[in-house]
């Protein structure tokens, strides 16, 4: 009893892809961008899941 099992190809290239720009990638590595924008968003979370809780 001989199973095969025939795996996906990895893709490890995507050709169609657009690189990012330079002012998008200083964006994403620039820390002064990326916390104020991750304080805004689990403040967001945070009150989500406050308004969810308070259902009375």
């Amino acid at each position: 009893m001989s199973q095969t099992t025939e795996s996906a190809p990895v893709i490890t290239r995507y050709p169609d892809a657009p690189t990012p720009t330079r002012l998008t990638r200083f964006n994403r590595h620039n820390l002064l961008i990326q916390i104020p924008k991750f304080v805004l968003m689990c403040a967001n979370i945070m009150m989500m899941v406050i308004k969810g809780h308070d259902k009375d």
